[in-house]
Formats: C-alpha cells, structure tokens, sequence
C-alpha cells in the first residue's frame, strides 16, 4: 500500500478521570506502526490530573489533539469527537484501553481488501488494572443472530468507517452503557461486518469501570431495550447470563424489569393502589390490577416490613370475595395472594386488625393510621409466577426453565 492509498485514521478516546490509565492509552496509540493517525481525547473536565497528562502530549501536532470540557456522559464524548475527526477510519479506546501493536495497520489493511465492509474487528483480551491479561474476550465471527444472542465484538478492537458512523447517526446518546453493543446492532442491519482473527486491544476490567459498577442496574435494561428495538425480543443467552451470574440483586428486581419488557408475556399491572409515599399502607389497603384476558393475574406478591406491632393479622379480599387471613410477623415478610381472576380490572382488599397513629403514641407529627410498610406489589401472570417459584430453588433452575420455556423467535432476522 502506497502513501497515497493510506487513509487517514482518527482515533476517538472518551476521558473522565482515568488518569491511572490514559497515558498507558495513549502510548499505545502512538506506538503504532500506521503512520497516519490522529488521536483525539474528549475529556469531560477530568479533576483526578487527566488534564495534566493530556498536555504533556500536546507537541505531537495534528497527531493528537483534545479538549477538555464538561459533557453529557461518554456517548456525547463519542459523538462530538466523531465531529471533529478528519480520518476516513474510526477507531473508538476508551481511556482505559490499550491497543495491540500494529492494530490500527492490521484494521486498515482490511478494510482495504474488503471495501465492501462497513466496519471490521478483531479479537481481544480482558486484562485487570496491573495490564495483566485475565482472559480472552468472547469474540467471534460475525453472524447477526450471534450478535443477538450475545455481544460477541469487543470495542476497542472494532474500527468502523466514518462515513458509515455519521450515516447511522453515531452513538445513541440515551444510552449510558451498551451504546457499542446498540452501534454493532444498527450498522449490521444495513451493512456488512467484517473480522479478522488477529488480536487488536485489551478491554480493562477494573472495580471502578463503567461495566463492572453498572453491569447490572444499567447494563442489563439496556441491553434489553436495544435487543427489542433491534431484533423485537431479547435472547436467551442475556437473561441467563445475568440470572447466573447476578442473581444477589434478588428475584423482585428481576421480576420487575421482565414485567417492564414483557420477557414473559403480556403483565398484569397496578393500576390505582392508596400506598403512601413513603410505602405506608393504611389499614385499609386497596390494590386495583389491569390486565388482558390472556394473560390474567395468577398471584399478587406482597413484600413489606411490620416493625411496630405484635399479633398482626390481615383479611384478603379479591373482588370482595373474601379468602383468608394472613399472619403479619413483627419482621419483614413476603405474602402470595392468588388472585385467578378472569376480569379485566381485579381489586384486592387488605385489611389490617391493627393499625397505629404515630402523634398519639408522641413519636411524630403523623396524623395517619398506618398499619405497615409495603415495598413491592407485584402481580404474576401464570408463567411469571412459575419463573419465581423456581428463582427461589435458584438461579439455574430459573435459567433452565427459562431456556425450556420461553422461544424467542427475533422477526428481524
């Protein structure tokens, strides 16, 4: 390949205090045999000495170039460096990223020989805060139902074409962590992907990164609103991986974000219920549920604290018929109610033999009878209820009636 063949590749590195890490980026970058190559950090106002290491590398030209400045998270970073980029090629390292020697050459020359690719990638390792490496990424081939089952191109090792990039619109900005996963998604349903089997760049895993702080709480929604806006379900393989391998955060969490996405089916849903706001219930609680006639509520979960009275007692009631008692402990406690319900609005009573009035005992100014506290109303339809039960056995019992149970079919594949 002669000079005149060479594109230009820009380089686009999001920074927020890395400073532990950045100059390692940026040398990585800059021992690459590619001659042409600018790289540009878009730092968000770094306080931990970022700064000071990014102007250490000012003399370099137009080989590196930055600006410092608050922003609106990474994916703003990604696109308002995108902006400034003047290369024909985009690679995307974060700061805490390194790449492989001669990556950048090794990418080039494949888009090179395959102008029919949008974006090319190559494999990766994981390695910890010392640059040790832990382990192999789970890269593979390109195959787009691969790619729906699971995240299989590692970032930094993926370089795309710009003007491919700016086509689709760059980054999704409401996306705080699976922006790359989002990014793959969308350029794959209108081009070609390419891979290469050679090593590109090393992923950091470290305890503060973005994806090991916010794997779960972020991560995982994430994950699943980009894979049913993409591919019109989510596969298997997510859920399980994160039944498996995040299963502490508990059973309600996870109930609640599959009723959110409806992972099982249409859900019956609260409606109206006179909880207060800081989750007291009177002694009369009333709880109005929706649902569609397929998939009416087979179970209504009650999670809640009584830590003020001894001998407590409460009367069901769905849809004033009356069914039965149950013991309230002086503790935290967890109450299944089935419901069975055939009608579209199902109204649950819960009357409580005790209450309290928290200014006639002097604790507060509280002028209210409350009976106890209520964390979590969650009406099941029957294949939710089937999923708790056997989350309860544990997580794979849940992952395993989830891979015998539930069929997504993506419609765009």
């Amino acid at each position: 390949m002669n000079d005149l063949e060479m594109p230009l590749v820009s380089i686009i590195t999001p920074s927020f205090n890395q400073a532990a890490f950045i100059e390692e980026t940026i040398e990585s970058v800059r021992m690459q045999d590619y001659p042409y190559i600018e790289h540009i950090v878009v730092d968000g106002g770094s306080t931990d000495g970022t700064q000071e290491i990014l102007k250490k590398y000012s003399d370099l030209g137009d080989r590196f170039r930055y600006v410092s400045e608050p922003d609106r998270g990474q994916s703003d970073a990604i696109n308002k460096g995108l902006k400034m980029a003047k290369g024909e090629i985009i690679g995307w390292l974060n700061s805490d990223d390194p790449y492989l020697p001669r990556a950048v050459s090794k990418a080039v020359n494949a888009l090179k020989e395959h102008p029919e690719w949008a974006m090319v990638y190559g494999n990766a390792y994981q390695i910890d805060e010392n640059s040790k490496i832990m382990n192999p990424y789970p890269v593979q081939p390109f195959d787009r139902k691969a790619l729906f089952q699971f995240c299989i191109i590692c970032q930094p090792a993926a370089f795309v074409r710009k003007n491919i990039f700016e086509t689709i619109g760059g980054v999704d900005e409401t996306l705080d962590f699976c922006m790359d996963y989002d990014l793959w998604m969308r350029i794959s349903k209108k081009y070609s992907i390419g891979y290469i089997p050679d090593y590109l760049a090393n992923s950091r895993v470290h305890p503060d990164c973005k994806s090991v702080v916010h794997i779960v709480d972020k991560g995982f929604p994430e994950i699943i609103k980009s894979s049913i806006k993409h591919y019109g379900t989510v596969a298997n393989d997510w859920l399980c991986h994160y039944l498996e391998h995040h299963s502490k955060i508990g059973v309600f969490w996870y109930l609640n974000l599959f009723k959110k996405y409806e992972i099982l089916g249409s859900s019956p849903e609260v409606s109206e219920m006179n909880r207060y706001l800081d989750l007291w219930v009177p002694p009369n609680f009333r709880i109005s549920i929706q649902s569609g006639l397929q998939n009416p509520p087979a179970i209504l979960l009650i999670k809640g604290r009584n830590h003020i009275l001894d001998n407590m007692s409460a009367t069901v009631s769905v849809n004033n018929d009356s069914l039965q008692n149950y013991t309230i402990p002086k503790r935290e406690f967890d109450i299944e109610i089935p419901l069975h319900s055939n009608v579209p609005n199902t109204v649950v009573e819960i009357v409580s033999n005790k209450h309290v009035v928290p200014s006639e005992l002097g604790i507060n100014s509280d002028t209210r009878s409350l009976s106890f506290i209520i964390e979590q109303v969650i009406p099941l339809s029957a294949e939710e209820y089937k999923f708790y039960k056997e989350f309860q056995k544990g997580p794979l019992y849940a992952s395993a009636w989830l891979q015998k149970n539930r069929n997504p079919i993506p419609p765009a594949l």
